[in-house]
């Protein structure tokens, strides 16, 4: 399916972009336990239950949470979870936000105490030299000074701080390699899926010539 971003409203895209992470999983979900870490409003928990996972969801708070998968309210980098409880675990464009580096080092210890032998981790951050910043829509913000940053966003945005913490890619992939033994980066491939299923006309064609993103290592 290939449709334009702007014919789509907010629940179509989500699901687009559940089938992305499904995708790029490459390992059955049926019947898999499977962690929703960081749910936000729970459409990647439905999405999953849908095709079958049996599925848990987790955030620091559940005020707009909507999914009718079971739900765990987590306070810190503790995750109220039993050893080698899941054989999934999803963490979507959440670790920039646990904290700094050492909250989110705690944060992947947890995860890969709670996964089962063979577990699969989706892990999906931004990049901190992206040329413009994904949640304040400000050029290179993620590369900055953490207090240079607080301050363009408390000038520009009138926001208190810059509550996100992003990794280059080598740096995420040294801190993932901590932790797991395994680690496939899928940058590339997540940039074709985008274009092919969320892009088209002059979009998708501008696109496709640009050059695919490059392994981090």
């Amino acid at each position: 399916m290939v449709v334009h971003k702007a014919d789509l409203n907010t629940s179509e895209l989500r699901r687009i972009r559940a089938k992305k992470i499904e995708a790029l999983l490459d390992r059955p979900v049926a019947g898999a336990d499977l962690l929703d870490l960081g749910a936000g409003s729970g459409h990647l928990a439905s999405y999953f239950m849908e095709q079958g996972a049996k599925v848990v969801a987790a955030d620091a708070d559940g005020y707009r949470y909507a999914s009718s998968a079971p739900f765990h309210e987590i306070k810190g980098s503790e995750l109220p979870f039993a050893d080698r409880s899941f054989d999934i675990v999803i963490l979507n464009h959440v670790l920039e936000h646990v904290g700094d580096r050492p909250a989110q080092k705690q944060i992947l210890a947890e995860i890969s105490r709670i996964l089962r032998p063979g577990g699969t981790l989706y892990l999906g951050v931004p990049n901190k030299w992206e040329p413009i910043e994904a949640h304040y829509k400000m050029p290179f913000l993620g590369a900055l000074p953490k207090g240079l940053a607080d301050f363009m966003v408390r000038t520009v945005r009138k926001q208190p701080e810059y509550d996100c913490y992003p990794l280059s890619g080598r740096e995420l992939y040294s801190m993932v390699r901590e932790r797991f033994g395994s680690v496939v980066d899928k940058t590339s491939e997540a940039y074709d899926w985008v274009v092919k299923n969320e892009l088209s006309g002059a979009k998708q064609a501008i696109f496709r010539l640009l050059p695919m993103p490059r392994p981090i290592v």
